[in-house]
C-alpha cells in the first residue's frame, strides 16, 4: 500500500526539466501576492495617518530600527536598521516610507518559498494554492501588514527558505520514501553536493542576520537535517551527507548573528588581544577551512586519502565543527531557555528571593502579562489564524500525515507547525509560523487527490493548474472581504507625534524622555532623544520607576523619582536608566523604608534635561501602568487602576446632570466630567451625584476627548495619578507648576513637561 501511494504521488521534481516553469510562477505568485497587499495602501490616505508627509507606522517596534537609520545611537550591527538606512541613500524614500511599503515587498517572499515547497514536493503544480494563500494567513498577515516595519518580515521568510534548502540538499543524499530502496547515485556528484553545501550555508549566513531567533531557529533545523538524513539515508550517502553538513555548518554559523559563536580557538578574547577585527578573521578563517575541507574530501573520493572519506572520519570532523562553533552549549541551551521563559512567563512576579530581611533587592513585577502578543488563545483560534477555518487547519494537518509520510523532505515542515500549535502555551505570537506549512501540505495534498482523477483525462496537467488557480482565487477574495474590514493600527495619534517632533526641536542633544515603554522608539525616532524605557528595555525593574512616575497622586513624589532615577545612567550609554541597581543592593524588608527617603532628597545634583510626556493613550493603559506604579517592591502586590474604555458612539453623557448610558442602557452618575478639546479643558463637578444610589460603582470620573469622541470613565486610582493631572489639569496649578513645566501642548492627544530641576 505504501508503494502504491508513494507510484501515485509521482517522480520526485527535477530542477533542471522544471527549472523555467518554476521561475515563471514564482514570479507571478509574487507579483499576485505583493498587488494583494498593497491594495489596502489607500486606507491609509487619511491627513490624520500622516506626520511630515509621512504615514504612521503600524507597530511600535518599526520605530526603533528607523530611529536607528536616522542616526540614533550605534548602527552597525542591526541589520534591519542598517537595510533602512541603505534604501534611503540609495533611493531617496524616505524612512517613514521605507516602514510602510516594506512589509508587502518582503513578506510576498513567502508566497514564493511556498511555492516552491509545493514544487518540491509534488510537482510544478503542486504548490500554486500554497503560492497565492500561505504568505496570508491571518497569524502572519496581521503581523506584517503595511506599516508593520519589524523583524517579523523576516522571521518566518527566512526558517522556510533555509528549511527548503537543507531539504533541498538533503534529497540528493536520502531515499524517495521512509520504507524503499533506492540506488546510490552517481559519484559524481559527491563534489556537486559539497559545493551545493557551501553555498547554502552562505545563503543561510545572509538569512540569520535580521534576528538573533533565526539564527537559533536555524541551527534546530540543521540538527534536525543531520536526524532525518542519518535516519533516512541512501546505502553509501551516510558520509558525503556528514561532509556537506560540516561544511554547510562552517560557511553558515561562525561569527553569527552578534558575533555570538566563535571558533575555538578563535574566541572573542583571542582576537581582541591580538588587535584585529574580529569578523573577518572569524567569517574568512570559516570559510578557508570550509574550502579546504571541499578539496580534500574532492581528492580522497578520487583515492588519494581515501580514509579521510569514511563515515566515521566524516562524523567525526562534522562532531569537531559543532564543537568549535559552540553550536550546542550556546544557541541550543539558549533557545531552551527562551522556550521555558515563554511557557513560564506570565507569572505575577519575578521573585530575586523568598521574603526576608536576609534577602536582597526587591520583588519586580513581570511585564510579559501586559503584552498582548504572549496572549494566549484556545486551539480553535490558533488552527484558525493558520489556515483561515479550524476545520480546514486539521484538514491541512491530516494532509500533512500523509505527504511527511510519501516525502521525507515533508518532514522540514514539521517544526513550524509544531510552533503554530505549541502557540495555544507560548502566546499568540507564534501562530504566525506554521500557516504556511499548513497551507503547503493543503496544497499538495489537494493536488494529490485532484491527480487521482485528472489523470484519466487527456489534459491532466492543465486540470491540476486550474484546482490550484481556482482555490487560490477563491481565499484571496475570501481574505480580501476579511482583511478589509481590520481596523488600522496606528501607533499613535498625529498630534502626539508631532508633540514629539516639537520637543526634538525645542530640547538639548544627552535630555532623557519619560514616557511610557509602548511609545519608548516613537520619541526616538520623532524626537531624536534617549528614554527610559522601550520596547526592548520594558521589564519590571526597567518600567518601575517610569510607572510609578505616572501612576502617583502627588507631582512632588514623580518629580523626586524622576531626579533620583537619573542620577543612574544604564551602562553601555544611551539605553536609558538604571536606578534599580541601587536597590537591588538593599535588604529586602528596607526597600520601602529605603525609597521614600530617596525620594524625600531634595538635593539631587542637576542632570541632563528630563522630560515627561503624558498621553490620551496612557489613560486607556491605566490598568496595567498602575499595576506597576503602584507595586509593592517589598511583597510583591499591587492596586490597578479601573478603567472603562468607550470608543467613539458607544457612551452617551449628559453634562447638565452628570449621567452616562452606554449602548446597552447601562449607566448611572459620576462625579464629574473633564472634556478635552484643542483649546483646553472644560471641568464640570458634580458634587450631589456622590450621594445617589445611581452612582456608578468604583468608576466615578469621566474624561472624553472631543477630538477622537473616544472616552473613558476612571477610578479614583487612575483619576488622581499625576499621567491624568497632568493630561487635564491647569499647568500653573500650585501642585504641579513647582515640578513641572508644561513645553509642548497638543490637546487632547498629548502635552509634554520638562521635569524641574
Amino acid at each position: 500500500m505504501y508503494h502504491r501511494g508513494l507510484k501515485h504521488a509521482g517522480p520526485a521534481p527535477s530542477w533542471s526539466a522544471d527549472w523555467r516553469t518554476v521561475g515563471v510562477y514564482g514570479v507571478c505568485v509574487y507579483l499576485i501576492v505583493l498587488a494583494f497587499r498593497l491594495s489596502f495602501a489607500g486606507r491609509w490616505d487619511h491627513p490624520e495617518l500622516w506626520v511630515a508627509g509621512e504615514r504612521i507606522l503600524a507597530t511600535h517596534d518599526a520605530y526603533y530600527w528607523l530611529a536607528k537609520a536616522k542616526g540614533l545611537g550605534v548602527l552597525s550591527g542591526y541589520a534591519l536598521a542598517e537595510f533602512a538606512a541603505l534604501v534611503n541613500q540609495v533611493t531617496g524614500a524616505g524612512l517613514g516610507a521605507i516602514g510602510f511599503w516594506s512589509p508587502a515587498i518582503v513578506v510576498s517572499l513567502v508566497g514564493v518559498v511556498c511555492y516552491l515547497w509545493g514544487w518540491l514536493l509534488g510537482g510544478v503544480n503542486a504548490g500554486v494554492l500554497a503560492g497565492l494563500i500561505g504568505s496570508l494567513t491571518p497569524g502572519l498577515f496581521y503581523r506584517t501588514r503595511l506599516g508593520y516595519f519589524d523583524t517579523d518580515m523576516f522571521t518566518l521568510l527566512m526558517p522556510m527558505l533555509i528549511a527548503w534548502l537543507l531539504a533541498f540538499w538533503a534529497r540528493q543524499h536520502m531515499r524517495s520514501g521512509w520504507f524503499t530502496r533506492d540506488p546510490e547515485p552517481a559519484s559524481s556528484n559527491a563534489a556537486q553536493t559539497l559545493w551545493m553545501a557551501l553555498a547554502f550555508g552562505l545563503a543561510t549566513r545572509f538569512a540569520c542576520i535580521w534576528h538573533n531567533d533565526i539564527l537559533n531557529i536555524v541551527i534546530l533545523y540543521f540538527f534536525m537535517t543531520i536526524a532525518v538524513v542519518m535516519l533516512n539515508c541512501r546505502p553509501g550517502q551516510r558520509a558525503p551527507a556528514l561532509q556537506g553538513l560540516a561544511i554547510f555548518a562552517l560557511a553558515a554559523f561562525p561569527g553569527g548573528a552578534f558575533g555570538r559563536l566563535e571558533l575555538w580557538p578563535l574566541t572573542r578574547q583571542v582576537i581582541s588581544e591580538l588587535a584585529i577585527p574580529y569578523y573577518p578573521v572569524i567569517i574568512g578563517t570559516s570559510l578557508a577551512l570550509a574550502l579546504g575541507l571541499i578539496f580534500l574530501w574532492k581528492n580522497s573520493a578520487r583515492g588519494r586519502f581515501q580514509f579521510l572519506s569514511s563515515v566515521w572520519a566524516s562524523a567525526l570532523v562534522l562532531f569537531a565543527v559543532v564543537l568549535a562553533t559552540r553550536l550546542l552549549d550556546e544557541s541550543v541551551a539558549y533557545s531552551a531557555a527562551k522556550l521555558v521563559s515563554y511557557l513560564t512567563g506570565a507569572a505575577g512576579t519575578i521573585d530575586s528571593g523568598a521574603a526576608g530581611a536576609e534577602f536582597l533587592g526587591p520583588i519586580y513585577p513581570s511585564i510579559l502579562q501586559s503584552i498582548i502578543e504572549v496572549r494566549l488563545e484556545p486551539l480553535s483560534a490558533i488552527m484558525e489564524r493558520g489556515a483561515f477555518f479550524p476545520w480546514l487547519g486539521w484538514v491541512a494537518v491530516l494532509f500533512g500525515v500523509v505527504v511527511v509520510a510519501l516525502r521525507p523532505a515533508a518532514a522540514f515542515l514539521l517544526p513550524l507547525i509544531a510552533l503554530q500549535l505549541a502557540s495555544v502555551k507560548l502566546g499568540i505570537r507564534f501562530s504566525m509560523f506554521g500557516g504556511a506549512a499548513l497551507c503547503v501540505m493543503l496544497g499538495v495534498g489537494v493536488y494529490w487527490l485532484v491527480s487521482a482523477v485528472s489523470c484519466r483525462f487527456e489534459r491532466k496537467a492543465v486540470i491540476d493548474f486550474a484546482v490550484q488557480a481556482v482555490l487560490g482565487a477563491g481565499f484571496l477574495v475570501y481574505c480580501h472581504v476579511q482583511y478589509a474590514s481590520l481596523s488600522l493600527t496606528p501607533v499613535l495619534s498625529r498630534q502626539h507625534a508631532e508633540a514629539m517632533q516639537e520637543l526634538g526641536k525645542r530640547s538639548e542633544p544627552g535630555s532623557m524622555v519619560w514616557t511610557w515603554w509602548d511609545w519608548g522608539y516613537a520619541a526616538q525616532y520623532y524626537a531624536g532623544l534617549e528614554t527610559v524605557a522601550d520596547g526592548g528595555k520594558h521589564a519590571g525593574r526597567d518600567v518601575y520607576p517610569i510607572a510609578f512616575a505616572m501612576t502617583t497622586p502627588s507631582p512632588k513624589l514623580a518629580n523626586r523619582m524622576i531626579a533620583f532615577s537619573a542620577q543612574y545612567p544604564e551602562t553601555p550609554p544611551n539605553i536609558g536608566l538604571a536606578p534599580a541597581r541601587e536597590w537591588d543592593s538593599i535588604p529586602r524588608d528596607q526597600i520601602v523604608e529605603t525609597l521614600e527617603g530617596q525620594l524625600s532628597r531634595q538635593d539631587y545634583p542637576a542632570t541632563p534635561r528630563q522630560y515627561f510626556i503624558v498621553t490620551w493613550n496612557d489613560l486607556t493603559l491605566a490598568k496595567w501602568i498602575s499595576h506597576f506604579g503602584n507595586w509593592n517592591l517589598e511583597t510583591g502586590t499591587t492596586r490597578e487602576a479601573k478603567v472603562n474604555i468607550y470608543q467613539p458612539g458607544e457612551l452617551g453623557f449628559n453634562v447638565e446632570r452628570g449621567g452616562v448610558m452606554d449602548r446597552k442602557g447601562g449607566g448611572g452618575l459620576v462625579k464629574d466630567i473633564t472634556v478635552l478639546e484643542p483649546d483646553g479643558v472644560n471641568r464640570r463637578g458634580y458634587p450631589l451625584n456622590a450621594l445617589s444610589p445611581q452612582l456608578l460603582p468604583k468608576v466615578h470620573h469621566l474624561i472624553i476627548n472631543m477630538v477622537s469622541k473616544q472616552s473613558v470613565v476612571l477610578d479614583s486610582i487612575g483619576y488622581g495619578s499625576t499621567m491624568a493631572r497632568l493630561l487635564t489639569a491647569d499647568p500653573d496649578d500650585p501642585d504641579i507648576a513647582p515640578y513641572f513645566t508644561l513645553v509642548v501642548d497638543r490637546l487632547p492627544f498629548a502635552r509634554i513637561y520638562e521635569v524641574v530641576q
